[in-house]
């Protein structure tokens, strides 16, 4: 399976699948609002960028991801429920990778935190991404009323010698708006 990304047109609109299932796949308190979403990937000159998911025809999932100095950031990443389980979700998040001339960075939840997590660390280290377990990380509120979320940061791509202090700094500054 390859070629299973095409970056969003920020002249169109985003697919209503899309939306659906970014409300199914995250909890609040690890998404930010939709309308912000359409803003910033409408805008060309945003580091905000939707990357669709396409197999056999059909949109099924998404990545989307931020521009950073040095790093691209996988803020959200999900593959529809009726084609989890075969292969796509790891081709496109390695497909992603190599496609990107920086190292790139995601969170996921602490090991242990639950099954999910611990599968999806598992996951993610089959597709060659490194676990920085003993970097101390928490996701800042994504709005008023939302809580911290302690995370881990994983890295992937040509991550030798990356920096995770600088990483979550530009995450905290440029994606979470902390000053």
């Amino acid at each position: 399976m390859t070629n299973l990304l095409t970056l969003h047109d920020h002249n169109s609109p985003i697919p209503s699948i899309i939306k659906e299932l970014y409300h199914s796949s995250f909890p609040p308190e690890e998404r930010r609002e939709w309308g912000d979403i359409e803003s910033r990937v409408a805008d060309p000159s945003s580091p905000l960028r939707l990357s669709l998911i396409t197999y056999e025809g059909n949109v099924c999932g998404f990545i989307t991801w931020w521009q950073l100095k040095g790093i691209i950031y996988v803020e959200h990443f999900a593959v529809s429920p009726s084609t989890r389980g075969n292969g796509i979700g790891a081709a496109a998040i390695t497909e992603f990778v190599g496609l990107m001339s920086h190292p790139v960075v995601l969170e996921v939840e602490l090991p242990g935190a639950n099954d999910m997590a611990d599968r999806r660390i598992r996951f993610y280290e089959r597709c060659g991404f490194t676990a920085h377990r003993s970097f101390s990380y928490t996701q800042p509120p994504y709005g008023l009323g939302l809580p911290p979320v302690p995370l881990m940061l994983m890295t992937a791509g040509t991550d030798s010698g990356i920096d995770t202090a600088d990483a979550a700094s530009q995450l905290h500054h440029t994606v979470y708006g902390v000053k």
